[in-house]
């Protein structure tokens, strides 16, 4: 099987300075054909009638990747250069340049316009997130897209990334955001209750003020900061059947997680109707967490063959430590008698994981590689057969060749429709990619 999807997330401005044409070669003889450069989307010009129906100026987000950048740093290198150039570049090397756009999460844009982020349960406002459902944000995204696909040649595929509700960004943990025992806190986590959000749930026939009360109450439980309550929701959520205990109790939980969900839908559902009447032929893919966990954020792999071309996985096996510790560390700030043993021993009971139980170690080496298998099997399951599933693999460090080659072997065992290298974190090893290429040429994914 040698038609597989075979991408790669680069990082422009280190392939600039490498040399573009260097960097290109390199991803051709790794059988990679599509690129997805971080902060793609902020490279095109802007074209005032296509904002029309939003109040968010598009240029926020551009100044801010130009001159502050993200976790993955500025784009002022890509954002300065010609788009049409590189393209034709890339293209002399077999390789196509695709858009990525993240349609929901933006701290510029939510520090500019303050009321079209998440709105928790206490009428707090997210500093990160904005809602699906707000008409300001999807009219924003669904004009970016259009703008920058109708002056612009040779687009193939538009990829949504992270298309979710949460309130922050738990790679980052702000310091705003108190410790919440698991798994109460992922339970309830990431609600909106604006005034869209609310609307919709009220139309549907949903009883908001019920539904406020459970959430408060899980809250509530999720912030007594004891050992004592530690150990009795560690005791007391030992196994998958055990949250099925939590939701008998607490059953209007249930409705609005799927209400939630259902919210992330129409909003890749809007993208996807406005994208296929623009230009039909161009893909639309979605860049989803692991099933695991996937539900905590809205994205239900399930629904996804309604809605895109395509599914990308991401799960960075090497990397999720150093951000997941984040939340667990602030719950041992919190209560220090708390050992690494005993709330590692209980996130990967609850995530249906495997790792080290020393948390120095989770964060400087992740998590077991066997966890692509079951993940992209997970997706591949849930998703259906004739729905492509690509799995998004570590290239970034502490990757090594043998943990590229390890995790696209399992991947390709899972099932997995194709394959995407992660390397947007920066300094990715160069053999990385000839390693994921040459796993690939082995497995007979690609030529």
């Amino acid at each position: 099987m040698v038609d597989a999807y075979v991408g790669a997330w680069p990082v422009f401005d280190e392939d600039y300075e490498e040399g573009l044409d260097k960097a290109f070669l390199r991803y051709k003889e790794a059988g990679i054909k599509h690129l997805m450069y971080a902060g793609i989307a902020h490279t095109f010009g802007v074209h005032p009638q296509y904002y029309k129906n939003t109040k968010i100026d598009p240029q926020v987000q551009i100044d801010f990747e130009t001159n502050h950048g993200d976790l993955f740093g500025t784009k002022y290198r890509l954002v300065n250069s010609d788009f049409n150039e590189i393209r034709l570049l890339a293209k002399k090397y077999g390789l196509n340049l695709e858009v990525n756009i993240t349609p929901g999460v933006s701290e510029p844009i939510v520090a500019a316009y303050p009321d079209v982020a998440v709105m928790d349960v206490e009428g707090n406002r997210s500093k990160h997130w904005m809602c699906p459902s707000n008409p300001d944000v999807r009219n924003y995204f669904t004009g970016r897209v259009e703008d920058i696909i109708r002056h612009t040649e040779g687009i193939r595929e538009v990829e949504l990334d992270v298309v979710s509700i949460d309130f922050y960004d738990p790679q980052v943990v702000p310091d705003w955001v108190p410790p919440e025992l698991n798994p109460l806190g992922r339970l309830a986590i990431g609600n909106c209750f604006c005034e869209h959000c609310v609307k919709k749930a009220k139309d549907r026939g949903i009883d908001v003020d019920a539904i406020k009360r459970e959430i408060r109450a899980i809250n509530k439980d999720a912030t007594v900061l004891t050992y004592q309550q530690f150990t009795d929701l560690s005791d007391s959520y030992r196994g998958i059947f055990d949250i099925v205990r939590f939701l008998l109790r607490n059953p209007k939980i249930l409705t609005w997680l799927n209400f939630r969900a259902s919210l992330v839908n129409d909003h890749v559902l809007n993208f996807r109707n406005s994208l296929k009447k623009i230009d039909p032929s161009i893909l639309l893919s979605s860049d989803l967490v692991a099933p695991s966990f996937s539900w905590t954020l809205g994205q239900i792999y399930a629904d996804q063959p309604k809605m895109t071309d395509m599914t990308k996985l991401m799960l960075y096996h090497k990397r999720i430590g150093s951000f997941e510790a984040k939340p667990l560390q602030r719950i041992q700030k919190a209560i220090p008698d708390i050992s690494d043993h005993e709330i590692l021993e209980q996130y990967y009971r609850l995530k249906g994981f495997s790792g080290p139980m020393d948390m120095a170690q989770f964060i400087t080496q992740g998590i077991d590689v066997e966890n692509v298998y079951y993940e992209v099997r997970k997706a591949k399951l849930e998703a259906g057969a004739n729905h492509k599933i690509i799995a998004g693999l570590v290239g970034d460090p502490p990757a090594t060749v043998e943990d590229v080659k390890n995790a696209v072997m399992l991947a390709d065992r899972a099932g997995a429709d194709g394959f995407m290298l992660h390397l947007w974190y920066r300094n990715a090893p160069k053999e990385n990619i000839v390693a994921f290429g040459e796993q690939l040429k082995a497995l007979g994914r690609v030529v």
